[in-house]
Protein backbone atom coordinates (compact mmCIF):
# COMPACT_ATOMS: atom_id res chain seq x y z
CA UNK A 1 0.00 0.00 0.00
CA UNK A 2 2.83 2.39 0.93
CA UNK A 3 4.48 1.65 -2.41
CA UNK A 4 1.33 2.68 -4.30
CA UNK A 5 1.10 5.98 -2.38
CA UNK A 6 4.78 6.60 -3.02
CA UNK A 7 4.36 6.23 -6.78
CA UNK A 8 1.18 8.33 -6.65
CA UNK A 9 3.12 11.09 -4.89
CA UNK A 10 5.93 10.99 -7.44
CA UNK A 11 3.44 11.09 -10.31
CA UNK A 12 1.64 14.08 -8.79
CA UNK A 13 4.91 15.98 -8.34
CA UNK A 14 6.00 15.21 -11.91
CA UNK A 15 2.66 16.28 -13.41
CA UNK A 16 2.66 19.49 -11.32
CA UNK A 17 6.17 20.30 -12.48
CA UNK A 18 5.12 19.85 -16.12
CA UNK A 19 2.05 22.05 -15.66
CA UNK A 20 4.06 24.79 -13.91
CA UNK A 21 6.69 24.69 -16.62
CA UNK A 22 4.05 24.87 -19.35
CA UNK A 23 2.21 27.77 -17.72
CA UNK A 24 5.40 29.66 -16.95
CA UNK A 25 5.20 29.65 -13.16
CA UNK A 26 8.57 30.25 -11.52
CA UNK A 27 7.95 29.13 -7.96
CA UNK A 28 8.32 31.13 -4.75
CA UNK A 29 11.60 32.89 -5.54
CA UNK A 30 11.75 36.66 -6.10
CA UNK A 31 11.59 38.15 -9.57
CA UNK A 32 15.09 39.08 -10.72
CA UNK A 33 15.26 42.64 -12.04
CA UNK A 34 18.45 44.00 -13.57
CA UNK A 35 19.07 47.76 -13.44
CA UNK A 36 21.53 49.58 -15.69
CA UNK A 37 22.78 53.10 -14.91
CA UNK A 38 25.64 54.91 -16.61
CA UNK A 39 26.52 56.97 -13.54
CA UNK A 40 25.65 57.93 -9.98
CA UNK A 41 23.65 60.99 -11.08
CA UNK A 42 20.90 58.61 -12.23
CA UNK A 43 20.63 56.79 -8.93
CA UNK A 44 17.62 58.97 -8.08
CA UNK A 45 15.73 57.14 -10.84
CA UNK A 46 16.40 53.87 -9.06
CA UNK A 47 15.20 55.40 -5.79
CA UNK A 48 11.98 56.40 -7.55
CA UNK A 49 11.62 52.91 -9.04
CA UNK A 50 11.98 51.29 -5.61
CA UNK A 51 9.45 53.69 -4.08
CA UNK A 52 6.99 53.13 -6.92
CA UNK A 53 7.12 49.35 -6.61
CA UNK A 54 6.79 49.57 -2.84
CA UNK A 55 3.70 51.75 -3.22
CA UNK A 56 2.31 49.17 -5.65
CA UNK A 57 2.61 46.54 -2.94
CA UNK A 58 5.87 44.79 -3.85
CA UNK A 59 8.24 43.73 -1.11
CA UNK A 60 11.86 42.61 -0.99
CA UNK A 61 10.68 39.03 -0.88
CA UNK A 62 9.01 39.38 -4.27
CA UNK A 63 11.68 41.37 -6.11
CA UNK A 64 15.46 41.21 -6.15
CA UNK A 65 17.47 43.97 -7.85
CA UNK A 66 20.87 43.58 -9.46
CA UNK A 67 22.11 47.13 -9.98
CA UNK A 68 24.97 47.91 -12.35
CA UNK A 69 26.51 51.39 -12.04
CA UNK A 70 29.14 52.13 -14.71
CA UNK A 71 30.49 55.30 -13.04
CA UNK A 72 30.27 57.24 -16.32
CA UNK A 73 32.52 54.69 -18.07
CA UNK A 74 31.08 53.48 -21.40
CA UNK A 75 33.44 50.51 -21.63
CA UNK A 76 32.51 49.41 -18.13
CA UNK A 77 28.84 49.73 -19.08
CA UNK A 78 29.32 47.25 -21.93
CA UNK A 79 31.00 44.78 -19.58
CA UNK A 80 28.26 45.17 -17.00
CA UNK A 81 25.61 44.47 -19.63
CA UNK A 82 27.39 41.20 -20.46
CA UNK A 83 27.57 40.29 -16.77
CA UNK A 84 23.92 41.12 -16.22
CA UNK A 85 22.74 39.03 -19.17
CA UNK A 86 24.69 36.03 -17.90
CA UNK A 87 22.46 36.11 -14.82
CA UNK A 88 19.35 35.87 -17.05
CA UNK A 89 17.14 38.40 -15.21
CA UNK A 90 13.37 38.29 -15.66
CA UNK A 91 13.29 41.96 -16.61
CA UNK A 92 15.74 44.83 -17.12
CA UNK A 93 15.22 48.50 -16.27
CA UNK A 94 17.46 51.00 -18.07
CA UNK A 95 17.90 54.43 -16.49
CA UNK A 96 18.73 56.41 -19.62
CA UNK A 97 19.38 56.54 -23.34
CA UNK A 98 22.92 55.21 -23.56
CA UNK A 99 22.04 52.29 -21.27
CA UNK A 100 19.04 51.43 -23.45
CA UNK A 101 20.90 51.66 -26.76
CA UNK A 102 23.90 49.63 -25.62
CA UNK A 103 21.60 46.98 -24.16
CA UNK A 104 19.52 46.78 -27.35
CA UNK A 105 22.68 46.33 -29.42
CA UNK A 106 23.73 43.39 -27.25
CA UNK A 107 20.25 41.82 -27.13
CA UNK A 108 19.91 42.05 -30.91
CA UNK A 109 23.35 40.55 -31.45
CA UNK A 110 22.76 37.65 -29.09
CA UNK A 111 19.07 37.27 -30.07
CA UNK A 112 18.04 37.49 -26.43
CA UNK A 113 14.42 38.26 -25.56
CA UNK A 114 14.18 39.87 -22.11
CA UNK A 115 11.54 42.54 -21.36
CA UNK A 116 13.07 46.01 -20.95
CA UNK A 117 11.56 49.09 -19.30
CA UNK A 118 13.33 52.38 -19.98
CA UNK A 119 12.85 54.69 -17.00
CA UNK A 120 12.93 57.94 -18.92
CA UNK A 121 14.70 58.49 -22.23
CA UNK A 122 14.23 61.06 -24.98
CA UNK A 123 12.87 60.16 -28.43
CA UNK A 124 12.74 56.33 -28.12
CA UNK A 125 11.04 55.99 -31.53
CA UNK A 126 13.65 58.13 -33.26
CA UNK A 127 16.34 56.02 -31.60
CA UNK A 128 14.67 52.88 -33.03
CA UNK A 129 14.02 51.34 -29.62
CA UNK A 130 10.31 51.07 -30.43
CA UNK A 131 8.20 50.97 -33.57
CA UNK A 132 5.37 53.20 -32.36
CA UNK A 133 4.43 55.00 -29.17
CA UNK A 134 0.99 53.40 -28.89
CA UNK A 135 2.16 49.92 -29.91
CA UNK A 136 5.90 49.71 -29.22
CA UNK A 137 6.31 46.14 -30.50
CA UNK A 138 9.35 44.11 -29.50
CA UNK A 139 10.67 43.99 -25.94
CA UNK A 140 11.10 47.69 -25.02
CA UNK A 141 8.62 50.09 -23.43
CA UNK A 142 8.65 52.77 -20.76
CA UNK A 143 8.77 56.55 -20.30
CA UNK A 144 9.54 59.09 -23.01
CA UNK A 145 10.85 61.94 -20.85
CA UNK A 146 10.27 64.36 -23.75
CA UNK A 147 13.58 66.12 -23.11
CA UNK A 148 14.61 66.34 -26.76
CA UNK A 149 11.25 67.72 -27.88
CA UNK A 150 11.17 70.51 -25.27
CA UNK A 151 14.73 71.71 -25.86
CA UNK A 152 13.38 74.60 -27.91
CA UNK A 153 10.92 75.40 -25.13
CA UNK A 154 13.79 75.57 -22.65
CA UNK A 155 15.56 78.09 -24.86
CA UNK A 156 12.40 80.18 -25.05
CA UNK A 157 11.91 80.06 -21.27
CA UNK A 158 15.54 80.95 -20.58
CA UNK A 159 15.57 83.97 -22.84
CA UNK A 160 12.14 85.05 -21.59
CA UNK A 161 13.22 84.66 -17.95
CA UNK A 162 16.31 86.80 -18.56
CA UNK A 163 15.14 89.21 -21.30
CA UNK A 164 18.50 90.95 -21.83
CA UNK A 165 20.21 87.72 -22.93
CA UNK A 166 22.14 88.46 -26.12
CA UNK A 167 23.62 85.02 -26.80
CA UNK A 168 23.10 81.50 -25.45
CA UNK A 169 25.92 78.95 -25.23
CA UNK A 170 24.34 75.54 -25.85
CA UNK A 171 26.18 72.61 -24.26
CA UNK A 172 25.48 69.41 -26.18
CA UNK A 173 27.22 66.08 -26.85
CA UNK A 174 27.96 65.18 -30.48
CA UNK A 175 28.50 61.52 -29.52
CA UNK A 176 24.96 61.13 -28.15
CA UNK A 177 22.12 60.86 -30.67
CA UNK A 178 19.53 62.41 -28.38
CA UNK A 179 21.79 65.37 -27.73
CA UNK A 180 22.17 65.93 -31.47
CA UNK A 181 18.38 65.74 -31.90
CA UNK A 182 17.99 68.26 -29.09
CA UNK A 183 20.47 70.62 -30.73
CA UNK A 184 18.45 70.43 -33.93
CA UNK A 185 15.29 71.38 -32.02
CA UNK A 186 17.18 74.20 -30.32
CA UNK A 187 18.43 75.61 -33.64
CA UNK A 188 14.88 75.67 -35.00
CA UNK A 189 13.63 77.48 -31.90
CA UNK A 190 16.56 79.94 -31.96
CA UNK A 191 15.74 80.90 -35.53
CA UNK A 192 12.07 81.43 -34.70
CA UNK A 193 12.93 83.45 -31.58
CA UNK A 194 15.68 85.47 -33.23
CA UNK A 195 18.17 84.30 -30.60
CA UNK A 196 21.88 83.82 -31.27
CA UNK A 197 23.21 80.49 -30.05
CA UNK A 198 26.74 79.12 -29.82
CA UNK A 199 27.00 75.29 -29.55
CA UNK A 200 29.68 73.82 -27.29
CA UNK A 201 30.45 70.10 -27.71
CA UNK A 202 30.89 68.46 -24.30
CA UNK A 203 32.46 65.38 -25.88
CA UNK A 204 35.55 67.57 -26.34
CA UNK A 205 37.65 68.41 -23.29
CA UNK A 206 38.06 71.94 -24.65
CA UNK A 207 34.34 72.75 -24.32
CA UNK A 208 34.30 74.09 -20.76
CA UNK A 209 37.78 75.62 -21.13
CA UNK A 210 36.47 77.59 -24.10
CA UNK A 211 33.42 78.73 -22.15
CA UNK A 212 35.59 79.95 -19.28
CA UNK A 213 37.45 82.15 -21.76
CA UNK A 214 34.62 83.34 -23.99
CA UNK A 215 31.41 83.68 -21.95
CA UNK A 216 30.45 87.32 -21.32
CA UNK A 217 27.91 89.45 -19.53
CA UNK A 218 24.36 89.29 -20.90
CA UNK A 219 24.96 85.75 -22.16
CA UNK A 220 23.51 82.49 -20.84
CA UNK A 221 23.99 78.72 -20.93
CA UNK A 222 21.50 76.06 -22.04
CA UNK A 223 22.16 72.39 -21.24
CA UNK A 224 21.03 69.55 -23.51
CA UNK A 225 20.65 65.81 -22.66
CA UNK A 226 23.76 63.65 -22.21
CA UNK A 227 25.18 61.51 -19.41
CA UNK A 228 28.53 63.15 -20.09
CA UNK A 229 27.07 66.60 -19.46
CA UNK A 230 25.35 65.33 -16.30
CA UNK A 231 28.77 64.33 -14.97
CA UNK A 232 30.01 67.90 -15.59
CA UNK A 233 27.24 69.54 -13.54
CA UNK A 234 29.51 70.65 -10.69
CA UNK A 235 31.99 72.19 -13.15
CA UNK A 236 29.22 74.02 -15.00
CA UNK A 237 27.83 75.33 -11.71
CA UNK A 238 31.26 76.71 -10.74
CA UNK A 239 31.51 78.42 -14.13
CA UNK A 240 28.10 80.06 -13.85
CA UNK A 241 28.73 81.17 -10.26
CA UNK A 242 32.08 82.78 -11.01
CA UNK A 243 30.99 84.40 -14.26
CA UNK A 244 27.51 85.24 -12.89
CA UNK A 245 25.84 83.68 -15.91
CA UNK A 246 22.25 82.34 -15.88
CA UNK A 247 21.90 78.71 -16.97
CA UNK A 248 18.93 76.45 -17.75
CA UNK A 249 19.20 72.73 -17.08
CA UNK A 250 16.93 69.72 -17.56
CA UNK A 251 16.68 68.30 -14.06
CA UNK A 252 15.81 69.67 -10.64
CA UNK A 253 19.09 68.36 -9.20
CA UNK A 254 20.97 70.74 -11.52
CA UNK A 255 19.08 73.71 -10.12
CA UNK A 256 19.58 72.38 -6.60
CA UNK A 257 23.33 72.29 -7.19
CA UNK A 258 23.35 75.93 -8.27
CA UNK A 259 22.12 76.48 -11.82
CA UNK A 260 19.54 79.25 -12.12
CA UNK A 261 16.74 77.07 -13.46
CA UNK A 262 15.65 73.70 -14.83
CA UNK A 263 12.68 72.53 -16.84
CA UNK A 264 11.81 68.87 -17.20
CA UNK A 265 10.67 65.74 -15.42
CA UNK A 266 12.75 64.79 -12.39
CA UNK A 267 14.81 61.61 -12.20
CA UNK A 268 12.80 60.45 -9.21
CA UNK A 269 9.45 60.87 -10.95
CA UNK A 270 10.67 59.02 -14.05
CA UNK A 271 11.76 56.06 -11.96
CA UNK A 272 8.53 56.13 -9.95
CA UNK A 273 6.43 56.15 -13.13
CA UNK A 274 8.46 53.30 -14.64
CA UNK A 275 7.44 51.10 -11.70
CA UNK A 276 3.96 50.77 -13.21
CA UNK A 277 5.45 49.22 -16.35
CA UNK A 278 7.54 46.81 -14.29
CA UNK A 279 4.46 45.74 -12.37
CA UNK A 280 2.39 45.21 -15.51
CA UNK A 281 5.09 43.08 -17.12
CA UNK A 282 5.57 41.00 -13.98
CA UNK A 283 1.83 40.35 -14.10
CA UNK A 284 2.20 38.85 -17.57
CA UNK A 285 1.72 41.79 -19.95
CA UNK A 286 3.97 42.01 -22.99
CA UNK A 287 6.14 45.15 -23.21
CA UNK A 288 5.40 45.53 -26.93
CA UNK A 289 1.71 45.95 -26.12
CA UNK A 290 2.17 48.61 -23.40
CA UNK A 291 2.01 52.15 -24.85
CA UNK A 292 4.97 54.40 -24.07
CA UNK A 293 4.00 57.19 -21.70
CA UNK A 294 4.97 60.85 -21.43
CA UNK A 295 6.09 62.13 -18.01
CA UNK A 296 3.47 62.42 -15.29
CA UNK A 297 4.74 65.92 -14.61
CA UNK A 298 7.15 68.64 -15.79
CA UNK A 299 8.82 70.90 -13.21
CA UNK A 300 9.97 74.46 -13.81
CA UNK A 301 12.40 75.08 -10.96
CA UNK A 302 14.37 78.20 -10.02
CA UNK A 303 17.12 78.30 -7.40
CA UNK A 304 16.26 81.28 -5.19
CA UNK A 305 19.85 81.85 -4.03
CA UNK A 306 21.26 81.77 -7.56
CA UNK A 307 18.49 84.08 -8.74
CA UNK A 308 19.41 86.66 -6.08
CA UNK A 309 23.17 86.28 -6.59
CA UNK A 310 23.21 86.83 -10.36
CA UNK A 311 21.91 90.36 -10.10
CA UNK A 312 20.16 90.39 -13.48
CA UNK A 313 16.72 91.63 -14.48
CA UNK A 314 14.07 88.89 -14.61
CA UNK A 315 10.66 88.50 -16.18
CA UNK A 316 8.38 88.76 -13.13
CA UNK A 317 5.46 87.07 -14.89
CA UNK A 318 7.60 83.98 -15.61
CA UNK A 319 8.99 83.98 -12.08
CA UNK A 320 5.45 83.58 -10.77
CA UNK A 321 5.10 80.33 -12.74
CA UNK A 322 8.27 78.79 -11.30
CA UNK A 323 8.77 76.60 -8.27
CA UNK A 324 11.34 78.44 -6.13
CA UNK A 325 13.66 76.15 -4.21
CA UNK A 326 16.02 76.83 -1.32
CA UNK A 327 18.58 73.99 -1.37
CA UNK A 328 20.43 75.04 1.80
CA UNK A 329 17.12 75.01 3.69
CA UNK A 330 15.83 71.76 2.22
CA UNK A 331 19.06 69.91 2.89
CA UNK A 332 18.37 67.45 0.08
CA UNK A 333 16.82 66.89 -3.28
CA UNK A 334 13.27 67.77 -4.13
CA UNK A 335 11.17 64.96 -5.49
Amino acid sequence: MKTKWYFFFLTTVAVSAIIYAFLGFKGDGPEEIGVLMIGENRHEKFTGLEKGLKDLGYSGKEIHFTVKNADDDEKLLDKQIDDLLKNEPDLIVTLGGIESLRLKEKLDKEKIKIPVVFAGIAAPKELCLIKDYKSPGGIFTGINNYHASISGKRLEMLTSLVPKTERVHVIYDSKIDVSNLSLKETRIAAQALGVEISPCDASSKECLDTLWKTVKDEEAILILPSFRIESLTDDIVRLTEEKKIPAMGLYDFEAEKGLLASYGSSFHSQGYQAARFVSLILQGNKPGELPVELPDGIRFVINQQTKDALGVKYNDDLLKLAELIHPEVQGGRSQ
